[in-house]
């Protein structure tokens, strides 16, 4: 209630062009709706990094839907959260639909849904970890037994990646995350699902597989809300119903 009262004194404006009728006014929307796929796509980097796991994208990581990330991720547009785990909700179930063992962990022993551990730098300047409320909205939509386990911590400072190419970030990535030790046990022989906002040359989510398999992780897959075009090839949608 205190929420709508306010709202009636300070409209809330669109996060992408300002104007009244947010979080996101219909036009915004719209833009960022043009790059979700019909269905979620299997994404593949393109040369692949080692060790990257089978993972699954709702859309295109350009335009519009890129600028929503980034505001909800470095302008304090944290009323987002809602769109964006929309749109990262069908990849996570597109991820489990096309496996077997995820479906039969998310039935019975229970499915590790596992957020990317932001950088300790990313931290101090948001103040909190913007992946980790998508993630739990997200799970939401799982039918059966998934735990969000934010299991992995950054073992060093690591460069940003924004200004590396795809050798240099697989470089900077290598090593750089571990299960945290109190929380091996919780890990091993469970399935995982490692998730990030996008996915560009799949160094992050390929490191983050490499650390969730040496803590004995039975198996790894990954979901994002979009890869990008340029890195990203493509694969087949997922065919028949999802869990």
């Amino acid at each position: 209630m205190l929420a709508e009262l306010l709202d009636l004194v300070l409209p809330a404006t669109c996060a992408l062009c300002h104007r009244p009728g947010g979080p996101l006014c219909p036009s915004c929307r719209d833009a960022a709706g043009e790059c979700l796929h019909p269905s979620p796509r299997q994404a593949m980097p393109s040369p692949p990094p080692p060790g990257m796991p089978s993972c699954w994208v709702s859309a295109e990581a350009s335009g519009a839907l890129r600028a929503v990330v980034t505001a909800y991720k470095d302008e304090g547009r944290r009323d987002l959260d809602r769109t964006l785990a929309g749109w990262l909700a069908p990849a996570l179930r597109a991820a489990v639909g096309a496996d077997v063992a995820a479906r039969e962990a998310l039935r019975g022993r229970g499915l590790l849904v596992v957020p990317v551990p932001g950088s300790p730098r990313a931290r101090r300047r948001r103040g909190d970890v913007p992946l980790m409320p998508l993630v739990t909205r997200s799970v939401e939509g799982l039918a059966g037994r998934a735990t969000v386990a934010d299991v992995l911590r950054p073992t060093r400072v690591t460069r940003d990646q924004s200004t590396l190419d795809a050798a240099a970030r697989a470089a900077n990535l290598a090593g750089a995350m571990v299960v945290r030790e109190r929380q091996e046990g919780v890990v091993r022989g469970n399935v995982c699902v490692v998730v990030d906002d996008l996915v560009t040359t799949g160094a992050t989510l390929a490191e983050a597989a490499r650390a969730l398999r040496e803590a004995g992780a039975s198996r790894v897959l990954a979901a994002a809300i979009g890869a990008t075009r340029r890195q990203i090839e493509a694969r087949a949608t997922l065919p028949g119903p999802l869990p």
